[in-house]
């Protein structure tokens, strides 16, 4: 997985403050839509920040896809870490 911080636009504060992105290579769509949906609930329960000073973009990548719900979770919380 991969983890970017985009500049915050302080004048568009309805805009949405992170993406969770699957490429096609990743596989089918049935593959790609169950990582995004596993990102998004690890993203709402563990690592929502109300007032976030960036945008941050999820980036899947192949290995992800091996990985389950507790080991995805784990490598989320360290790329959050480690991008403070």
């Amino acid at each position: 997985m991969a983890l970017n911080f985009l500049p915050h636009d302080p004048a568009k504060p309805e805009q949405a403050t992170v993406a969770f992105l699957t490429p096609k290579r990743l596989g089918s769509a049935v593959k790609r839509n169950q990582l995004r949906r596993r990102m998004r609930e690890i993203y709402r329960r563990h690592l929502m920040q109300p007032s976030e000073s960036a945008y941050l973009v999820w980036v899947g990548r192949p290995p992800a896809l091996e990985l389950d719900f507790e080991g995805l979770k784990k490598c989320m919380l360290e790329l959050k870490i480690r991008q403070k």
